[in-house]
């Protein structure tokens, strides 16, 4: 017998970018899957949608009063039998009816990985453009000594390029909003140390959804500054103590206009673990400042992105 994938699938709103994605799933050519649906939808446009779908594998479960992200994500995953969980968002889809088959071979192929992820085919609505995300060699390899790498770029992607096994004791942190991929990212694998990387795009992922939670957060000082600073002092160490992390934080702190450590304290929590660090971060952002912006604007350049991808953290 195959292994069951439970695939989980937090939906609000747009029931017909639901309909792709579980369509994109009942073609698959591997069928031993469940579908669960956690439904933070007000009205029943959701629900009513499901019900062209006469698939008994398939199994609805309506919030009475909205979860949020991302706790619907782990309200999906709380009901999973299956031994991997893929995480599907409502808006993202298979691209292949093989998709399904290769996320289940990576993680059967070797019993001690625990988590795969593949390449992201990213579709932007409002272009109608394509851009394939994948990760290089160079990064794989640093992600293989360093999972908190990923506090500085999310090189894996949305959680709907993952699969992982079951492991009930690690979920998706409902104190994060913008960085709850990365944080679940980061223990996953600092548990589970092992990973495969499929090097195809198994899924797409839709950007630009009217209701997709990074739209709503990613210009929020309060939400993106507090998840930062949290984030970055469960994982810190002295080797972070760096030019890198210095300059993240300086660059972080400019875009929201916070100059002075005083003016940070005055607005946001310092733990208390990295607020030596912090003061350090604001006497290094006096220096050599006309450089800095000279080569951040070389290292986000989209030469460096798609064809020298040199790593600037």
């Amino acid at each position: 017998m195959t292994d069951l994938v439970s695939i989980c699938i937090p939906t609000y709103k747009q029931p017909q970018l639901l309909k792709k994605a579980v369509e994109s799933v009942l073609m698959q050519s591997y069928t031993n899957f469940e579908i669960i649906i956690s439904d933070d939808t007000p009205d029943d446009s959701v629900k009513q949608v499901l019900e062209q779908f006469k698939n008994s594998n398939l199994k609805y479960f309506k919030n009475e009063m909205p979860l949020g992200s991302p706790e619907n994500w782990n309200n999906a995953i709380r009901q999973a039998k299956g031994a991997y969980i893929k995480v599907l968002h409502h808006d993202d889809h298979f691209t292949h009816k093989e998709s399904l088959q290769k996320f289940v071979s990576a993680l059967s192929s070797d019993q001690t990985v625990h988590f795969a992820f593949c390449y992201s085919d990213i579709f932007f609505r409002k272009t109608n453009e394509h851009y394939l995300h994948k990760q290089t060699n160079s990064q794989l390899k640093r992600l293989r000594s360093e999972s908190e790498f990923l506090f500085f770029r999310n090189v894996i992607g949305a959680p709907s390029a993952v699969i992982f096994k079951n492991d009930k004791a690690i979920v998706f942190n409902k104190a994060f909003k913008w960085l709850v991929d990365v944080e679940f990212y980061i223990n996953y694998l600092g548990k589970h140390k092992n990973f495969v990387c499929i090097k195809e795009a198994l899924i797409t992922v839709v950007d630009g959804g009217e209701s997709q939670i990074s739209q709503e957060v990613a210009r929020s000082k309060e939400v993106v500054i507090k998840e930062n600073l949290n984030l970055f002092s469960s994982i810190y160490s002295e080797k972070l103590n760096n030019k890198k992390s210095l300059l993240f934080f300086g660059e972080l702190f400019l875009q929201f206009e916070i100059d002075t450590f005083e003016r940070l304290k005055h607005e946001f929590v310092i733990p208390e673990n990295i607020e030596m660090f912090l003061k350090n971060v604001f006497m290094d952002m006096q220096k050599n400042a006309f450089l800095k912006k000279v080569k951040k604007r070389l290292l986000t350049s989209r030469y460096n992105k798609r064809i020298f991808k040199i790593e600037r953290f």
